[in-house]
C-alpha cells in the first residue's frame, strides 16, 4: 500500500521483534493533502503545495515489517531478505547450487539479486536524514 506524508520517515520498532521499514521514499513536490472542507477550495487551489515523501509497502501504513531484534544493518537486511525468502527456501537454494540444473542457478541468482537489493535498502533506511 502506498502512503504520503508531509516529513520523510526510515524505520520505528513495532514490537520486540519486528521493526516497520519505509522503503521505496519518492519525493513528491507540489503535494496537496486532500482537504478536511473547513477551507477555502479556491484559496487551496492557488496554494503551491508542499514536498512530501511517498512509502510503499505491505503495511497499511505504507511501512514494510520485517522481523529484526535491533536497528543494525544485519537485521535490517536479514529482516528484508525473509520477506521473500524463508529460512526453508534459502537452504534448498544453496543446496541446489552447483547442481548443473539451469532452473537451480536461476534461483540462486534471483536470490543473490534480492539480498544485494535488502542491503542496499537496509543501508539507505539507516542513514537517512529526518
Amino acid at each position: 500500500m502506498k502512503k504520503v506524508y508531509l516529513s520523510r520517515k526510515s524505520y520505528v520498532r513495532f514490537d520486540d521483534d519486528h521493526f516497520l521499514l519505509y522503503i521505496g521514499e519518492q519525493k513528491v513536490e507540489n503535494y496537496h493533502p486532500e482537504t478536511s472542507g473547513t477551507s477555502d477550495t479556491k484559496s487551496e487551489a492557488s496554494d503551491s503545495g508542499k514536498t512530501a515523501f511517498s512509502y510503499e509497502g505491505d503495511e497499511s501504513d505504507g511501512s514494510t515489517k520485517i522481523k529484526a531484534k535491533s536497528a543494525t544493518y544485519g537485521d535490517f537486511t536479514a529482516g528484508l531478505v525473509r520477506t521473500k525468502y524463508s529460512q526453508n527456501q534459502v537452504e534448498a537454494i544453496l543446496a541446489n547450487r552447483g547442481d548443473g540444473d539451469k532452473s537451480h542457478e536461476a534461483e540462486f541468482d534471483a536470490y543473490q539479486a534480492w539480498r544485494i537489493q535488502a542491503k542496499q535498502i537496509a543501508q539507505e533506511v539507516l542513514a537517512r536524514e529526518l
